[in-house]
């Protein structure tokens, strides 16, 4: 057992020095697999030692001391995790998650499990005992409700699927397809697009305000929880540690004052805007503490404002991962148990959205979260709960077929948009590729993209809290056939500039002219704590990087023959990703950092490189 420890501390102290998922990074992390069963075995038997006696051996303090998470882990996505933060995840998952399994089918009691789960993060975590027992108490019914009704889940099939990648291979037993119709052969890139005109439609892109009543102007702007700048801990005596009046860089969340003047600087620098996009995610990153009650006061208390500043306005919501209680759970619709079920947001949903939706629309966001709405002849929106695919909702473990019945009514709505003569802006919350979404789910999204290329116009999406876009290519071709863009953020977590996205449509095929990006600097408005911010434009994607158009084909060869080539180019897009954030304009991004956002651009599903890998060949200069 020694010699399995002594193994395992290499792999996780040479990792730092490594680029994400390089090969050696790799290499690693197939020696941990290949030794964890063992690791986790030996764990169970000492910490059982421990139950039984009261004294904690050595090597399960050494143990204990190797599944230490980085503050990364409950910060960023899994796509985001240094190689050091990625490979004691697996450890830490494979091995509590092996050791809960076997207690639960050998009967151990409900209160035993999470005791058990409470002391595990407070070993390896430097969450404190307040924001431990908050995640155990919140998770505890789904968790054991599936474990219950699966009994042949394993502790490698779940965490293979929770950190997607990086933790083994998911299990296909959790694949699943959608019946997509046959289209035409493509054969071209999709081009053209309608000249710029006075008569294009400006549509405004809200994305992940993060309200949270609990935010302190001169709170702890550090601190060990996932979020920080909250009432809970007072004034902080460092004046360097104190929450800025207009947000804070560091881990913290919006007070109102940022919400609301976002969503009126917005309305006051654009009245002629004629939609509004809300890509979700109101609710703030105190993830330990949720209630039903106190998400609705949030949402309400920002669809309030909307309503208020927007009246007139065409506003088409949709739900994130943090409007679930707890967050990123969305239990299937026939869950009807209350600790469970997630019917109250669906229900909350179609009450509060009524003023901006017809009837019918309310029908499907009551069963899954999700709509459909005719803008105006010709032009469909299909709004999106695909929170189904997010691998941080358990019950992606329990069961996927309302997550392929929601697929296959996208697919059956594209149908029938077509055949109409319409054409189609498709919003969600989570970015389809990369490591957040499930790769099955990914992969059948994308399918259905490919098949109604021709209509959709465009993909609008928020979660990562970055101004990016992604270009979307056939499978197993080089041709691009649509595009995705992200809202960015209203809120400042972490080292962003909040900001919002003003797009300019055409009004016969609907494809984005032009897209703006408005924002203002905390480190200014901090500096001037009594005044509003001041809102900029801070870039404008066509006349600032010189495209011709906004078409998946011009944007294929801006990122193939520019961006992957001139590193000046690719450096400013990642400082308009960050919306200029100070710590992150400061902090240090090599070439190899570079052609990680060049290569974000052009990921689709989960790991599939084939393009990023093209472009990783190119030399910068």
């Amino acid at each position: 057992m020694v010699k399995i420890i002594l193994l395992l501390l290499g792999l996780i102290a040479a990792s730092s020095a490594l680029q994400l998922r390089s090969e050696e990074h790799i290499q690693r992390r197939e020696a941990l697999l290949a030794n964890v069963e063992h690791f986790a075995e030996q764990f169970s038997i000492q910490y059982d030692n421990y139950t039984r006696y009261g004294v904690r051996s050595k090597e399960l303090e050494s143990m204990f001391k190797m599944m230490q998470l980085p503050p990364i882990v409950g910060r960023a996505e899994i796509e985001e995790f240094p190689p050091e933060a990625a490979i004691v995840s697996c450890l830490f998952c494979r091995t509590t998650v092996a050791a809960i399994l076997q207690r639960f089918r050998a009967g151990a009691s409900k209160e035993n499990l999470m005791d058990f789960a409470f002391d595990a993060c407070m070993q390896v975590t430097t969450y404190g005992a307040v924001v431990c027992r908050g995640l155990v108490n919140l998770n505890a019914d789904s968790l054991f409700f599936i474990i219950g009704e699966r009994p042949s889940l394993t502790a490698n099939q779940i965490c293979s699927v929770v950190l997607q990648g990086e933790c083994g291979d998911p299990d296909p037993v959790f694949d699943f397809s959608v019946s997509v119709s046959t289209g035409p052969p493509i054969t071209a890139h999709k081009s053209g697009s309608i000249p710029r005109s006075s008569n294009e439609i400006k549509i405004l892109h809200f994305s992940d305000p993060h309200y949270d009543p609990a935010y302190l102007v001169g709170g702890y702007a550090n601190c060990p929880e996932p979020t920080c700048c909250r009432r809970d801990r007072g004034i902080a005596v460092d004046p360097a540690d104190r929450a800025g009046r207009w947000g804070d860089y560091r881990d913290c969340d919006s007070p109102w004052e940022v919400v609301e003047d976002a969503i009126r600087s917005a309305r006051r620098d654009h009245p002629d805007a004629s939609i509004v996009y809300i890509t979700g995610d109101f609710v703030d990153h105190g993830v330990w503490e949720t209630t039903h009650a106190g998400n609705i006061a949030i949402m309400d208390r920002f669809y309030n404002l909307v309503r208020q500043v927007f009246a007139g306005v065409a506003v088409y919501p949709v739900l994130g991962n943090h409007e679930a209680q707890p967050t990123n759970v969305f239990a299937p619709t026939h869950i009807t148990d209350p600790a469970l079920s997630v019917h109250w947001l669906y229900e909350h949903a179609a009450s509060a959205w009524a003023s901006w939706l017809p009837a019918s629309a309310l029908t499907t966001v009551r069963a899954g979260g999700y709509y459909t709405v005719l803008n105006r002849p010709g032009f469909r929106i299909i709004a999106m709960n695909n929170n189904d695919c997010y691998v941080y909702n358990w019950w992606i473990l329990y069961s996927r077929n309302e997550v392929a019945a929601q697929l296959q009514w996208l697919h059956n709505t594209l149908l029938a948009a077509e055949a109409a003569n319409e054409y189609v802006h498709i919003v969600h919350h989570i970015p389809s590729g990369g490591g957040s979404c499930l790769r099955w789910w990914s992969r059948e999204y994308r399918r259905i993209i490919d098949r109604f290329h021709r209509i959709i116009s465009g993909q609008f999406m928020g979660h990562s809290h970055r101004d990016e876009f992604n270009v979307f290519y056939a499978r197993n071709t080089d041709f691009a056939v649509n595009y995705a863009w992200n809202g960015g953020a209203t809120t400042t977590y972490s080292n962003v500039n909040p900001n919002y996205v003003v797009y300019h449509v055409d009004n016969q095929i609907f494809q984005v002219n032009e897209a703006d990006s408005w924002y203002y600097s905390i480190t200014e408005a901090n500096l001037n704590p009594n005044t509003p911010p001041v809102w900029r434009k801070l870039f404008s994607m066509r006349a600032d990087f010189g495209l011709p158009d906004l078409s998946p084909a011009s944007l294929n060869n801006w990122v193939t023959n520019t961006l992957a080539r001139n590193r000046a180019t690719l450096r400013r897009y990642f400082e308009y990703k960050i919306s200029m954030g100070d710590p992150l304009m400061t902090a240090p991004c090599d070439d190899e950092c570079l052609r990680n956002h060049l290569c974000a651009i052009v990921i689709n599903e989960y790991n599939e490189l084939r393009k990023c890998d093209q472009l990783r060949q190119l030399p910068l200069a």
